[in-house]
């Protein structure tokens, strides 16, 4: 198995890059961040340094559901859940979101997982998965104010390069340091899938658009569009690595970097189109 500290060393730039990609895409275009929330940057890091790849992708599965709805639900109610003091520093409000959400995670992921054998397997929950994202997003679609943003390198510095910025990513930072440690001492891979599965970099960046005074409402549109892309990735990552391709590292973190591409086209070529799709359909109805 790779050596836990490359593991790491790996896993924190990608989880600060989705954070901070998954925050400012909040900011111009809702739809595309509602599935960054679940894309499978840290997942495919934990296959890819398992001795058992299928194990932590079968762990996986159910979990990327449960995080769509958990997201769901807080994206319903950004101020109520839960409800955190406008008198508190914009810091300590991001932390206390992070960790009330973390902890309800924790519970729900804790028993999912230690249930897992009583679970289907992913065929299932991916059929699961992609009728319920249909009819989610036929029933439940946001409908888009006007003057829509549109992405602007500057923006995304801005964003960042200040001194609110720059405390929520060193806070970041040592809170996923933090947990990945811990989870490194685990034996079992289903709870190395499980951890894997923690949407830390969708918390902080959810927290981060909430305090912003961003409206939250249209990722959740296109959240459970994630378990779709998520469950075939692993599947069909988790399987070449057991069962064809050859120990070597360099060409597994290859195949992992390919799929990864393929991944991000797919994403923003494919869900702006189901977007404005949606967004037409909705400016047509009555309500």
């Amino acid at each position: 198995m790779t050596d836990p500290l490359l593991a790491f060393l790996i896993k924190l730039p990608l989880a600060l890059a989705v954070f901070l990609v998954i925050a400012y895409a909040g900011t111009i275009s809702q739809r595309v961040a509602g599935v960054l929330f679940t894309f499978p940057i840290l997942n495919g890091v934990a296959i890819v340094t398992s001795l058992d790849p299928v194990a932590v992708a079968d762990a996986i599965y159910p979990l990327v559901i449960f995080n769509c709805a958990l997201f769901a639900l807080v994206i319903s109610f950004p101020r109520a859940l839960p409800r955190v003091s406008d008198a508190l520093p914009r810091t300590a409000r991001l932390l206390l979101r992070v960790i009330l959400w973390s902890l309800a995670w924790f519970a729900g992921a804790f028993a999912l997982t230690s249930w897992q054998s009583a679970l289907p397997g992913g065929p299932v929950l991916l059929a699961g998965a992609a009728i319920f994202a249909l009819g989610f997003m036929t029933i439940c679609w946001t409908p888009l104010g006007p003057g829509s943003r549109h992405p602007s390198g500057a923006g995304f510095v801005s964003l960042w390069a200040s001194r609110v910025g720059l405390w929520r990513i060193v806070f970041f930072c040592l809170t996923y340091a933090a947990l990945v440690l811990v989870a490194g001492r685990t034996l079992d891979q289903k709870w190395v899938g499980m951890a894997s599965a923690l949407p830390l970099p969708g918390f902080f960046a959810l927290g981060t658009l909430i305090d912003a005074g961003e409206d939250v409402r249209p990722i959740r549109d296109t959240l459970f569009l994630g378990p779709i892309l998520v469950i075939p990735f692993n599947w069909a990552f988790s399987h070449l690595l057991a069962f064809v391709l050859p120990p070597s590292p360099p060409l597994r973190y290859a195949l992992l970097f390919a799929l990864w591409a393929v991944s991000a086209l797919a994403v923003v070529t494919i869900v702006p189109c189901i977007a404005r799709y949606r967004d037409r359909g909705a400016a047509r109805s009555p309500d």
